[in-house]
């Protein structure tokens, strides 16, 4: 098994300012991590777990910034709609 620590950022608006650029916040920028494990590849961030292809793992190790179509803002959002299906789901389940 091999795990390398990720830390997901913003790219910084100064040097890029056409770039989407959220306010500064902890939901922009954390750790992830990626895992490669018997030729299967996860991407682990924010407390949820997804199966991503090889080339989704090499992008995200070699460019960990959140910008328009970067890998990293692509799994953002994978995150992100997956955080809200729990949080939905927790709603409706009377939680």
């Amino acid at each position: 098994m091999n795990v390398q620590l990720i830390h997901i950022e913003q790219v910084n608006q100064k040097r890029s300012p056409a770039i989407l650029k959220p306010q500064k916040s902890k939901e922009y920028e954390y750790i992830g991590l990626a895992i490669e494990e018997e030729g299967s590849y996860y991407y682990w961030a924010r407390g949820i777990s997804l199966k991503i292809n090889q080339h989704e793992y090499e992008l995200i190790k070699a460019n960990p910034k959140l910008y328009y179509f970067s890998t990293a803002l692509k799994l953002h959002f994978r995150i992100e709609r997956q955080l809200q299906a729990e949080l939905t789901k927790g709603v409706s389940d009377g939680i």
